[in-house]
Protein backbone atom coordinates (compact mmCIF):
# COMPACT_ATOMS: atom_id res chain seq x y z
CA UNK A 1 0.00 0.00 0.00
CA UNK A 2 2.90 2.48 0.58
CA UNK A 3 3.78 2.33 -2.50
CA UNK A 4 0.83 3.26 -4.31
CA UNK A 5 0.76 5.96 -2.19
CA UNK A 6 3.66 7.24 -3.27
CA UNK A 7 2.89 6.45 -6.96
CA UNK A 8 -0.44 8.24 -5.83
CA UNK A 9 1.40 11.48 -4.87
CA UNK A 10 4.04 11.58 -8.22
CA UNK A 11 0.82 11.38 -10.35
CA UNK A 12 -0.65 14.67 -8.48
CA UNK A 13 2.81 16.83 -9.10
CA UNK A 14 5.05 16.13 -6.67
CA UNK A 15 8.48 16.46 -7.84
CA UNK A 16 9.91 13.58 -5.54
CA UNK A 17 8.38 12.60 -2.79
CA UNK A 18 11.52 9.63 -2.73
CA UNK A 19 13.61 12.33 -1.64
CA UNK A 20 11.42 12.91 1.57
CA UNK A 21 10.96 10.02 3.66
CA UNK A 22 10.65 12.27 6.89
CA UNK A 23 7.29 13.36 4.98
CA UNK A 24 5.69 9.68 3.57
CA UNK A 25 5.98 8.81 7.27
CA UNK A 26 5.45 11.46 9.45
CA UNK A 27 2.58 10.25 11.56
CA UNK A 28 4.18 7.27 12.26
CA UNK A 29 6.61 7.57 15.51
CA UNK A 30 5.80 4.31 16.99
CA UNK A 31 8.57 2.23 15.31
CA UNK A 32 7.78 -1.99 14.58
CA UNK A 33 9.77 -2.89 18.08
CA UNK A 34 7.38 -0.89 20.77
CA UNK A 35 4.81 -2.01 18.68
CA UNK A 36 5.93 -5.20 18.98
CA UNK A 37 5.87 -4.71 23.22
CA UNK A 38 2.55 -2.68 23.16
CA UNK A 39 0.77 -5.57 21.03
CA UNK A 40 1.71 -7.99 23.17
CA UNK A 41 1.61 -6.93 26.88
CA UNK A 42 -2.54 -6.05 26.11
CA UNK A 43 -2.41 -10.12 25.25
CA UNK A 44 -0.38 -11.15 28.56
CA UNK A 45 -1.54 -15.17 27.50
CA UNK A 46 0.36 -15.18 24.07
CA UNK A 47 2.65 -14.52 21.23
CA UNK A 48 2.74 -12.21 18.54
CA UNK A 49 2.30 -13.67 15.57
CA UNK A 50 1.34 -10.88 12.84
CA UNK A 51 2.19 -6.93 13.19
CA UNK A 52 1.51 -4.78 9.71
CA UNK A 53 1.38 -1.02 9.04
CA UNK A 54 -1.71 -0.04 8.08
CA UNK A 55 -2.05 3.41 6.16
CA UNK A 56 1.68 4.85 7.18
CA UNK A 57 1.25 8.09 4.82
CA UNK A 58 -2.36 8.94 5.99
CA UNK A 59 -2.77 10.96 9.25
CA UNK A 60 -3.82 8.32 11.40
CA UNK A 61 -1.18 5.32 10.76
CA UNK A 62 -2.56 2.43 12.62
CA UNK A 63 -0.21 -0.77 13.89
CA UNK A 64 -2.50 -4.31 13.87
CA UNK A 65 -0.91 -7.27 15.85
CA UNK A 66 -2.12 -10.56 16.30
CA UNK A 67 -1.53 -12.64 19.52
CA UNK A 68 -1.76 -16.23 19.50
CA UNK A 69 -2.57 -17.99 22.83
CA UNK A 70 -1.24 -21.23 23.97
CA UNK A 71 -4.49 -23.01 21.84
CA UNK A 72 -4.28 -20.95 18.69
CA UNK A 73 -6.29 -18.33 19.18
CA UNK A 74 -6.10 -15.20 17.56
CA UNK A 75 -6.42 -11.57 19.07
CA UNK A 76 -6.19 -8.46 17.21
CA UNK A 77 -5.00 -5.58 18.42
CA UNK A 78 -5.01 -2.05 17.36
CA UNK A 79 -2.34 0.67 18.05
CA UNK A 80 -2.49 4.29 17.41
CA UNK A 81 1.16 4.26 15.17
CA UNK A 82 1.87 8.02 16.13
CA UNK A 83 0.69 8.08 19.94
CA UNK A 84 1.22 3.69 20.54
CA UNK A 85 -2.52 4.25 22.93
CA UNK A 86 -4.28 0.86 22.21
CA UNK A 87 -7.52 1.83 19.84
CA UNK A 88 -8.97 -1.69 21.32
CA UNK A 89 -8.89 -5.28 21.02
CA UNK A 90 -11.04 -8.00 19.40
CA UNK A 91 -11.27 -11.63 18.60
CA UNK A 92 -8.72 -12.53 15.82
CA UNK A 93 -9.58 -14.30 12.38
CA UNK A 94 -11.45 -17.44 13.29
CA UNK A 95 -9.05 -20.42 12.55
CA UNK A 96 -9.79 -23.95 11.83
CA UNK A 97 -8.73 -26.63 14.59
CA UNK A 98 -6.09 -27.78 11.99
CA UNK A 99 -4.72 -23.85 11.53
CA UNK A 100 -4.52 -23.43 15.17
CA UNK A 101 -2.41 -26.75 15.56
CA UNK A 102 0.02 -25.43 12.92
CA UNK A 103 -0.11 -22.15 14.43
CA UNK A 104 0.91 -23.76 17.74
CA UNK A 105 3.26 -26.02 16.27
CA UNK A 106 5.20 -23.16 14.37
CA UNK A 107 5.46 -21.07 17.83
CA UNK A 108 6.89 -23.85 19.24
CA UNK A 109 9.65 -24.62 16.93
CA UNK A 110 10.65 -20.61 16.45
CA UNK A 111 13.34 -19.57 18.88
CA UNK A 112 13.63 -16.42 16.75
CA UNK A 113 11.38 -13.48 17.92
CA UNK A 114 9.86 -11.25 15.79
CA UNK A 115 11.43 -8.37 16.74
CA UNK A 116 14.99 -10.08 16.38
CA UNK A 117 13.69 -10.71 12.57
CA UNK A 118 12.85 -7.86 11.97
CA UNK A 119 15.94 -6.19 13.11
CA UNK A 120 17.62 -9.10 10.95
CA UNK A 121 15.94 -7.90 8.13
CA UNK A 122 16.23 -4.18 8.39
CA UNK A 123 19.77 -4.39 8.94
CA UNK A 124 19.99 -4.34 5.30
CA UNK A 125 20.04 -0.65 4.28
CA UNK A 126 20.02 2.50 6.47
CA UNK A 127 16.26 4.15 6.82
CA UNK A 128 14.59 1.31 5.93
CA UNK A 129 11.02 0.94 7.60
CA UNK A 130 10.11 -2.17 8.79
CA UNK A 131 6.41 -2.32 7.59
CA UNK A 132 5.22 -6.21 8.62
CA UNK A 133 6.27 -9.23 10.37
CA UNK A 134 4.43 -12.23 10.19
CA UNK A 135 4.99 -15.96 11.31
CA UNK A 136 4.34 -18.71 8.38
CA UNK A 137 5.30 -22.09 7.27
CA UNK A 138 7.51 -22.83 4.70
CA UNK A 139 8.80 -26.26 3.72
CA UNK A 140 6.87 -26.96 6.90
CA UNK A 141 9.82 -25.13 8.90
CA UNK A 142 8.53 -21.67 10.77
CA UNK A 143 9.76 -18.62 8.86
CA UNK A 144 9.60 -14.83 9.46
CA UNK A 145 8.27 -13.05 6.92
CA UNK A 146 9.29 -9.27 7.00
CA UNK A 147 8.34 -6.67 5.00
CA UNK A 148 10.74 -3.50 4.96
CA UNK A 149 9.80 -0.62 2.88
CA UNK A 150 13.75 1.70 1.92
CA UNK A 151 12.27 4.87 2.20
CA UNK A 152 14.82 7.09 0.42
CA UNK A 153 14.30 4.60 -2.89
CA UNK A 154 10.61 2.89 -2.55
CA UNK A 155 12.28 -0.52 -2.76
CA UNK A 156 9.99 -2.81 -1.13
CA UNK A 157 11.31 -6.01 -0.04
CA UNK A 158 10.43 -9.25 1.38
CA UNK A 159 12.54 -11.43 3.76
CA UNK A 160 12.21 -14.56 4.71
CA UNK A 161 14.24 -15.18 7.82
CA UNK A 162 14.38 -18.71 9.44
CA UNK A 163 12.16 -18.59 12.50
CA UNK A 164 14.61 -21.32 14.35
CA UNK A 165 18.34 -19.78 13.52
CA UNK A 166 17.39 -16.04 12.19
CA UNK A 167 18.75 -16.42 9.17
CA UNK A 168 17.89 -14.63 6.14
CA UNK A 169 16.64 -17.32 3.84
CA UNK A 170 15.22 -15.45 0.54
CA UNK A 171 14.81 -11.82 0.01
CA UNK A 172 12.91 -10.41 -2.97
CA UNK A 173 10.99 -7.67 -3.96
CA UNK A 174 7.75 -7.40 -2.75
Amino acid sequence: MPVVALSLLVACGREDPLNEPAEQFKMVEVDYERAIRLSAAEAAAGELVALDLKEPESDSPVWEGRIADGDGQLTTVRLDATRGEVLGTSAGPDLTDSERRDLVRLLEEARILPDEAAREAAETAEGDVVTAVDLQERDGDPVWRVSVLGVADETAMVHVVDARSGEVLNRSPA
